[in-house]
């Protein structure tokens, strides 16, 4: 009874342990939308009952070869689960490390316009093209200056400065060239060696230039193309407004924090709360002297209190880098901790990016995200800093590598990637980022994280990276699938089980929240009561696993001499026979030695309490509840000494030797150690229900 206990409880314990490693979205049974939908949760029960019937009505045709290859396989494929993250653990692989301090400044770094070869600085009169910015000495952090335009010369100061001191300004990349506005000039600078191209002494907040040359500028709530010949303050000189459409009510020009271009004739904006893709117009309008507004193809509006505090777009982490792509991604992040992701076409339209799911992840507030290639030669990474962690996300999962870097502070920031002088464009291990921790000031000094990667993985599949832990788990599970084959006794079949329990477990707890686990354990402890007292398929079922050796059940010996080897044939439906009509056992022929005597206890019986421990331990907040205890953790070991006590229980009946239905105690005990320790840490609240049916 000890030993089955313990199995039980290490087998829980190590999914506990890797836990962290599936907890991502990416790697949810049904994404992150599917973690509360009911339908989910029935089609994995309707799934269980079609295996179940299929293994009895295959045993009945005796094509027990069959059941047996197909079930050591899907074991196999659990098995790997299982001792991927436990072999990554024990053999840490590549990891970014940082190490920070600080550098000289010169100016505000505008993080949309460089690239990892130059930085773009402004100093409130001076746009400078800054390269190799990757010292601690020297001014623009040790780089050499390219080129300098100034922008100063005919700026009106009462009117760019606002009240708070800050000055009012927006630069742009814009057909090649970069174009900035400080609410009294339109200027276009050069990108290549900064000489001014076009200057209009016009009120702006935003400027650009559109695929056939014209010049636009917004300001205030107004979108027009520029007239050199009626500037904007000159009241008594009439504008052209067949050119002029009011922005959406909700944009805000005061506070633009990005704007691209998209495509060839569409402009993204993002202001505080509103973000949007509109197309340049090509025409006049006919209303006359009333602006229309203009319709945007995309839109978001936040709600009040809710504020857009980051923003990065570019070839996403899963794709090589394109500036000439058709699609791209865009990431925005708010000051209540949420980024979310769209995919962005060049005719303007906008979707969700299924590939990005990262709800909950972040504490928020997100003070600055950037999408910028490291170290994976040619893909971005995405860079993002929450509150005070510089985090940072890579490959086609998004893999975290990195969480122990901090930035003090809670202004956003501004950032660039700086790298060494390379050979050749292959895997960059070492670079700088460089982030401009404050925005109303130009001479603030800048953190700068030097970055270090160590070796990459030593293979590559698929464009996956395999490093030396995925291959000697991959031939651990091989060489425990070939032991089960070859001589399944008892200790290899518990190895086994125990190992395909933790990642089942763990697989199915980080794709469900507690709710619909605790409606899927009462279905399954009704449906187990059932298959075991009425209809009794499951003894026949347990039989035909305990006749074909399979790890799907745990084996605890009660003598020393047992042997799961030489287990008899149809055991446990013997044993409800006996146990039911008194009759004494079958006589065992002179000859034949009887092996000692076993406990047995089917998988699901560890599964299912397993799933609950790892659902409350990914899904109720993350929060210090009651007596200072951690409240999922506390939840979660709540829920396992309930298990414990349901399993106590069980152990009694068993005790009498009839077979037992496992589930309807083990998942009740469970199922009170959850609600009960949920009420005393946490409290009713965490109680919510938060489940849909699709």
């Amino acid at each position: 009874m000890f030993g089955m206990a313990g199995m039980f409880t290490i087998t829980i314990f190590l999914s506990t342990l890797i836990q962290p490693f599936y907890d991502r979205d990416e790697l949810r049974a049904f994404g992150a939308a599917g973690s509360t939908k009911l339908s989910y949760v029935i089609i994995e029960g309707v799934f269980i009952l079609i295996f179940t019937a299929g293994i009895i009505w295959l045993a009945k045709k005796n094509m027990q070869r069959l059941i047996q290859v197909g079930i050591l396989f899907v074991l196999w494929i659990a098995l790997s689960y299982s001792l991927i993250p436990m072999a990554h653990l024990a053999i840490p692989t590549a990891e970014l490390t940082a190490t920070t301090s600080e550098t000289q400044s010169g100016g505000q770094i505008i993080q949309e316009l460089g690239d990892t070869n130059s930085v773009i600085f402004f100093d409130g009169d001076n746009l400078i093209s800054v390269d190799r910015a990757i010292g601690t000495d020297g001014e623009f952090a040790g780089g050499s200056i390219n080129w300098t335009a100034n922008i100063s010369e005919s700026r009106n100061e009462s009117v760019s400065v606002t009240l708070n001191g800050k000055m009012n300004y927006h630069i742009m990349s814009s057909a090649n060239d970069f174009i900035i506005c400080d609410m009294t000039q339109w200027i276009r600078i050069d990108s290549s060696n900064g000489e001014i191209v076009n200057r209009f002494d016009d009120n702006c907040h935003l400027g650009f230039v559109d695929n056939e040359e014209s010049e636009w500028q917004i300001f205030g709530p107004i979108l027009m193309k520029v007239d050199e010949f009626k500037p904007v303050e000159s009241i008594d000189s009439p504008r052209d407004r067949s050119w002029e459409w009011l922005m959406p009510d909700e944009f805000d020009s005061m506070n633009i924090l990005s704007a691209e271009h998209i495509g060839d004739n569409h402009i993204l904006i993002i202001s505080n709360r509103w973000a949007g893709v509109i197309e340049i117009p090509i025409e006049p309008h006919s209303d006359g002297f009333n602006p229309p507004y203009i319709e945007p193809i995309w839109n978001l509006t936040l709600e009040d209190g809710n504020v857009f505090t980051a923003s990065t777009f570019g070839s996403d982490t899963y794709e090589y880098k394109n500036n000439s792509a058709e699609e791209f991604s865009l990431y925005l992040g708010t000051n209540n901790g949420i980024v979310d992701s769209f995919r962005i076409n060049s005719n303007g339209t906008v979707v969700e990016n299924e590939a990005v799911q990262f709800e909950g992840a972040f504490e928020g507030p997100i003070r600055g995200l950037f999408l910028e290639d490291c170290c994976n030669g040619g893909k971005n990474d995405l860079w993002v800093l929450d509150n005070e962690k510089l985090r940072v996300f890579m490959g086609n999962s998004k893999v975290e590598v990195t969480r122990d870097t901090t930035i003090p502070g809670n202004n956003l920031v501004s950032m660039a990637i700086q790298y060494p002088i390379q050979e050749r464009y292959a895997q960059y291990k070492e670079g700088v980022i460089l982030l401009d921790i404050n925005s109303s000031s130009f001479d603030e000094p800048l953190k700068m994280a030097e970055w270090s990667l160590q070796d990459p993985p030593p293979f590559e599949f698929g464009g996956y990276g395999i490093a030396w832990a995925d291959i000697i788990a991959v031939s651990l599970s091989i060489v425990l699938m070939a032991a089960i084959i070859l001589r399944p006794e008892w200790y290899v079949v518990n190895t086994t089980g125990i190992l395909v329990g933790a990642g089942v477990s763990t697989m199915l707890g980080v794709s469900f929240v507690p709710w619909l686990v605790i409606i899927f354990m009462i279905a399954m402890a009704i449906y187990d009561h059932w298959a075991v007292n009425g209809s009794k398929h499951m003894l026949t079922l347990a039989d035909t696993m305990i006749d074909l050796k399979l790890p799907i059940l745990l084996v605890a010996p009660k003598d020393k001499g047992y042997s799961f080897l030489e287990e008899d044939d149809g055991k446990m439906v013997e044993r409800d026979r006996i146990h039911t009509t008194n009759e004494p056992s079958k006589p065992i022929p002179k000859g034949e030695r009887k092996t000692a005597d076993a406990m047995f206890m089917g998988l699901g019986d560890v599964i299912f309490p397993g799933i609950l421990v790892i659902s409350a331990m990914t899904w109720l907040p993350d929060e210090i509840g009651f007596a200072g205890l951690h409240g999922p953790t506390a939840v979660a070991f709540g829920t396992l000494i309930g298990g414990l006590v349901g399993y106590i229980i069980l152990m009694t009946q068993v005790a009498r030797g009839k077979p037992q239905a496992g589930l309807p105690l083990l998942n009740g005990g469970s199922i009170l150690g959850y609600l009960i320790t949920t009420i005393i840490v946490l409290g009713f609240d965490a109680l919510a229900l938060n489940i849909t049916l699709f």
